[in-house]
């Protein structure tokens, strides 16, 4: 595809209508496009922590970007810029997932938190006791969305148990992270402090399915 070549009419159609020819042909460029830079970002900065099926979710996170608004916002005219666009949004999914996995890591890491929490082993940590307070923001139904989900352990079981796709799960789970998205600061920090709540239970085993 010329990467100079006007673009406004095919993506014009891609929103309104995917079915056409020119259409089908951007959103393919796209999507092969969003593979590759998510396959190489990863790969080059966070080899260790993003896995092939993190990858494989992150990439349907960006296509699921594009088409439920991104595309609609960008303003360029030829696929250079629109591949430029995609670039910046694929990068900036592949280090927020990168970053928090690493967190994760080193939160659960090392011999330091292992005495710690063998020095209070009969009392409740300062993190537990604040998460026993924490109220969820979020509403009755991604609320119980995300127990069942950590419930059950990992997306793909979460779609076996509820006998749906797990491109399905990952999709609700996008819609619910917009909707954190467009809390208050403090409702997003609430909403945090809940999820984290619901992993440390998790791996307690004090959820039950």
């Amino acid at each position: 595809m010329d990467t100079q070549k006007d673009i406004r009419p095919a993506l014009q159609q891609l929103l309104a209508n995917r079915h056409t020819p020119e259409a089908h042909a951007l959103y393919m460029t796209l999507a092969r496009y969003a593979h590759r830079r998510v396959e190489k970002s990863s790969r080059r900065r966070f080899s260790d922590v993003l896995a092939a099926p993190d990858r494989e979710e992150l990439v349907a996170e960006v296509i699921y970007q594009l088409m439920s608004g991104a595309l609609a916002r960008f303003q360029g005219h030829c696929v250079a810029e629109l591949l430029a666009f995609v670039r910046t949004i694929s990068d900036r999914q592949v280090g927020h997932a990168g970053f928090k996995r690493i967190r994760e890591r080193n939160t659960l890491a090392g011999e330091a938190g292992d005495h710690i929490r063998a020095w209070m082993d009969h009392e409740v940590r300062p993190d537990e006791a604040v998460q026993l307070q924490t109220k969820c923001p979020l509403d009755t139904e991604d609320a119980t969305y995300l127990t069942a989900l950590f419930s059950s352990g990992s997306r793909a079981d979460l779609a076996r148990d509820m006998g749906i796709s797990r491109a399905a799960v990952t999709q609700r789970i996008s819609r619910i992270k917009r909707r954190i998205d467009t809390l208050s600061s403090f409702e997003q920090d609430a909403a945090q402090a809940w999820i984290e709540q619901l992993a440390h239970r998790s791996e307690a085993g004090l959820l039950v399915s």
